[in-house]
Formats: structure tokens, C-alpha cells, sequence
């Protein structure tokens, strides 16, 4: 690489879009996944239900169903270290990845280090390690944006307190993962939207900017300017950022 080739930032995004979607458990993460197109995505459920996604279309990869930690080759980290391998390294129709959900991907690999180390109950050990290795994928995860694939990280939500700017503790709903990830997990995706429901309408809702009660942000122009958010559709999103007018001045 020189530096001499190095351009300056254009008025498109060549790129794939990382997204974090957090809420309660029957929010809606998994039914809003279901809006992106069901030819070009992989869903990879780490959990039991996969009621919204019946009758989609949508190719889903159910990564217990494959898991075996009694065999070395069929450990939940090697699971999901060779489906991450097949999407960075072989052909594939995919263009979105959805890891549904994060939450319990961190819990799968907690008790998948518990069984491997035959303990009855984790210790600091297993806690670090499942720390350690979520961290490692989040990153790599994330940068199948630089290979044109949208990446989106569902999360159950969880209160945590944090300290202000000004030095104040705060409780906000962030994304439930281990506390020392949350930074990592927020600050190095493009998009982190607080799924909700309108109680009137029972519309879903994607709030993006950061308020008082929860953990948004959009790094892009062109969504989450209402206060209100944005309907909890991809489709729509997705098209709001793609098809936005960068550097344009008004």
C-alpha cells in the first residue's frame, strides 16, 4: 500500500451497512430481519424459535443444531468459526448476514467453555475467555462490510450504568452482551437502533438517536433524524441511507 494512492472519502457508500437492532425478547429483532431480501440473506439463529421466520424465504443457518462440544470439531466456537470462514472465503449468494441473536451467542459460548473445562458453574475463567472471544468476532463479524456484505447484530436489551461526560452515573438500555463489550460492540458498527412498539398503533419502531432511556446512533445522514425513529423495516432503512444525497449542501 502508499499513501500517495489513498482518496479521499466519496459521495457513496461502496460498502456493506453494520447495524446493532436491541430489544426485549418478542420485540420484533427477528421479524424485522425478515424485510431484507430472503434470496440474499442468511440468518444464523442461535436460538430455539424460529417462528417469524417460517414461510420467509429466508436461508437460515441453526447453529445448534450442528453443535456437539463432546467433539473437538463440533464445539460451539468451531461452529461459528466455519461459517464465518465459508462467508469471507467462498462463493455465496449472501449480501446480508443477520446473527440472531448476539445475546445468546454469548451465552452459548459461555456454557460451551463450561462444558469444556467440566465445570458445573462458570468461574472467572470462562467469563473472561467468552469475553475475550466475542470481542474477537464482533470485529471480524463486522468487517464483512468490506466485502459488500450488510452485517446485522441482533441483542435482547439490559439496563446498565454508565458515567456521563459530566461525570454522572446514568442507567440507559443498552445491548445485552458482557459489560466490557458493550463500547465495542456500539462503537464500531455503523447503526445501533432501539427496536420499540407504539402503543397505539403496534407499530414497530427503530429509535436511533440517543435519548435519556437507551444506547442509539446512526453514523449516517439521511435516518434517524425524527425523534420518533424509523419504521422497523430494512427495506426502508437501508434505501434511506443508500439513496441519500452525501455532501449536497442545501
Amino acid at each position: 500500500m502508499n499513501l500517495k494512492d489513498v482518496k479521499p472519502a466519496g459521495n457513496t457508500i461502496d460498502r456493506g451497512i453494520s447495524f446493532v437492532i436491541y430489544g426485549n425478547p418478542g420485540v420484533g429483532k427477528t421479524t424485522m430481519a425478515t424485510t431484507l431480501p430472503p434470496d440474499e440473506t442468511l440468518i444464523i439463529n442461535a436460538e430455539a424459535g424460529i417462528g417469524p421466520l417460517l414461510g420467509k424465504g429466508h436461508h437460515i443457518f441453526n447453529v445448534l443444531s450442528c453443535v456437539d462440544d463432546s467433539n473437538t470439531e463440533k464445539t460451539f466456537e468451531k461452529v461459528m468459526s466455519d461459517i464465518y470462514k465459508q462467508l469471507r472465503t467462498t462463493d455465496h449468494p449472501f449480501k446480508y448476514v443477520v446473527l440472531d441473536n448476539l445475546s445468546e451467542i454469548e451465552n452459548q459460548l459461555l456454557l460451551s467453555y463450561v462444558f469444556r473445562h467440566g465445570r458445573e458453574s462458570p468461574s472467572r475463567q470462562e467469563y473472561g475467555d467468552a469475553a475475550y472471544k466475542m470481542r474477537e468476532w464482533i470485529h471480524l463479524w463486522r468487517d464483512l462490510v468490506f466485502q459488500g456484505i450488510t452485517v446485522v447484530f441482533n441483542c435482547w436489551e439490559t439496563p446498565m450504568e454508565l458515567k456521563s461526560v459530566e461525570g454522572n452515573i446514568v442507567t440507559l438500555i443498552v445491548p445485552k452482551i458482557s459489560k466490557s463489550n458493550v463500547p465495542t460492540l456500539t462503537g464500531c458498527v455503523d447503526v445501533v437502533g432501539h427496536i420499540e412498539v407504539h402503543e397505539k398503533t403496534g407499530k414497530r419502531w427503530l429509535r436511533l438517536r440517543p435519548n435519556e432511556d437507551s444506547l442509539c446512533k446512526s453514523q449516517f445522514q439521511g435516518i434517524g433524524e425524527d425523534q420518533a425513529g424509523e419504521l422497523a423495516d430494512f427495506e426502508i432503512i437501508i434505501g434511506k441511507i443508500m439513496n441519500h444525497q452525501y455532501g449536497e449542501t442545501k
